[in-house]
């Protein structure tokens, strides 16, 4: 039986970020040897990782990165089990990588993402899976989005917290008027706007016909819940309805820095102060356990 020293246990520790006495049963059961060992705790921490990954992740950070230029705009929901875990280092770490790496290359959706090779030569699934067996918590890559924008710029918003964050496409008729300070505020506007109000659609012809059948119907029985007669149900509901759109719709929410003005308002406003048409061409909102 080899010696297993101090010295060697903290090689080994340095080498995988193990505990102490990981490391010194992995070098029991391998007599010593260095590699051997290392491929020991990765087996054993994989199948730790693969029971890990049964677990409910729901806390966790938003991540992005946005080009100087503003024709790029990526951003990641990834989740941890808890917030002690999503402030450690290596969870940054983790993803700032996977943020860098889509950055660089378009996936069509997560599976695909999570297959991929980083640079490092691991697939994005195996940084995880490492982390994982590394901090003893379930990790997530919940969602992505990545906006590759060719008539506008790209913005995001991530709140302090990093729990919340908006990604946004916004466009200019006149592409002159993209540079302007004027149109950087109004994104940073719009993005703040679409993280605290939380709008599921742009503007109300994007409702699904499903998801508006659903309000009406809900509507329906509220009002007859209130005795109101049947005959005029069917008046009342579009009031609803217009209600349900300033709610739901970007453009017709409220501005919340002035409840007396819609985004579309504001919109139209910077608009004719620069001379040009701006669009909200689509956007994104990222918010941990939701």
């Amino acid at each position: 039986m080899a010696e297993i020293t101090a010295a060697k246990v903290k090689e080994l520790r340095e080498r995988t970020g193990s505990g102490m006495m990981d490391c010194k049963k992995a070098l029991a059961e391998t007599n010593g040897d260095m590699e051997k060992a290392i491929d020991y705790l990765r087996e054993k921490g994989l199948a730790k990782a693969a029971k890990k990954a049964e677990r409910n992740a729901s806390d966790g950070r938003i991540f992005h990165i946005v080009s100087k230029d503003g024709k790029l705009g990526v951003m990641i929901e990834l989740n941890s089990e808890t917030d002690f875990v999503a402030k450690t280092d290596e969870f940054n770490g983790l993803g700032d990588s996977i943020t860098t790496h889509l950055f660089n290359k378009a996936f069509a959706d997560n599976e695909s993402l999570l297959a991929s090779v980083h640079e490092s030569g691991s697939t994005i699934n195996e940084l995880i899976t490492g982390i994982i067996a590394k901090l003893g918590e379930n990790i997530v890559l919940k969602r992505f989005a990545r906006f590759d924008v060719s008539d506008g710029r790209a913005f995001c918003y991530i709140h302090s917290n990093y729990k919340v964050g908006a990604l946004l496409e916004l466009e200019s008729a006149d592409k002159s008027k993209l540079e302007t300070p004027e149109f950087a505020e109004l994104g940073h506007e719009i993005c703040m706007q679409i993280a605290a109000a939380n709008p599921l659609y742009l503007v109300s012809e994007d409702v699904p016909e499903d998801v508006l059948e659903r309000e009406k119907a809900v509507y329906r029985q509220q009002l007859l819940d209130e005795g109101k007669p049947a005959d005029k149900i069917e008046k009342i509901i579009p009031g609803k309805l217009r209600k349900y759109f300033e709610t739901a719709c970007l453009l017709e929410q409220e501005y919340i820095r002035d409840s007396d003005k819609k985004v579309k308002d504001l919109l139209a406003e910077v608009g004719k102060k620069l001379g040009t048409k701006i669009t909200v061409k689509r956007f994104a909102r990222f918010a941990i356990g939701e």
